[in-house]
């Protein structure tokens, strides 16, 4: 399946759209400059830049810089860390759409379990498993 392809396939991109489109991406254009723990390392490169470019925007609008721009944040960081994302979890054979989820109904058990009725929970949970069946 091409690019092209996984583009006009639904109307919206998905999370599982996303990582396959990358991946076609890559062993089209990337995989013969670097893979494995090569494309790690090239991505925690990558990922120290653009942490630089949030630092760098934090700074200036804690300084109280005059016209700080959040261009870079909107254009560059946001579509590059899915972009990372997306390798790491090539790397990893790990399904995006599955870790976020896991990781999403982790987060309110963890860190907001008293804003979270068990009843609110447990539908949550309900509606995840059969969203991963379905993509499985």
């Amino acid at each position: 399946m091409g690019l092209k392809d996984i583009l006009e396939r639904n109307p919206n991109l998905t999370i599982k759209d996303l990582q396959e489109l990358q991946g076609c991406y890559d062993r089209r254009f990337i995989a013969q400059r670097f893979s494995g723990f090569g494309k790690v390392r090239h991505t925690y490169e990558h990922l120290g830049k653009l942490m630089g470019r949030v630092a760098d925007y934090v700074h200036d609008v804690e300084e109280g810089r005059e016209n700080v721009s959040d261009e870079d944040i909107r254009t560059k960081v946001i579509p590059d860390l899915l972009v990372y994302s997306a390798w790491l979890a090539e790397e990893c054979g790990v399904s995006m759409e599955e870790a976020y989820l896991k990781r999403f109904v982790g987060n309110l058990k963890r860190l907001y379990a008293e804003k979270v009725s068990p009843e609110e929970l447990r539908e949550i949970e309900d509606c995840i498993q059969r969203k991963l069946k379905k993509e499985n």
